[in-house]
């Protein structure tokens, strides 16, 4: 278990294109799931 555990913690072994970077900069839709304090009344 504590194998998979460090495996999953191996976050920094890989690098996107910008090809991709771009793919998900397109998913962006300016959508609010939450509230901002510093702009609430």
């Amino acid at each position: 278990m504590l194998i998979r555990i460090a495996a999953n913690a191996d976050v920094f072994g890989f690098a996107l294109s910008e090809g991709e970077m771009a793919a998900l900069d397109a998913l962006d839709e300016n959508l609010v799931t939450g509230w901002n304090p510093a702009t609430a009344p």
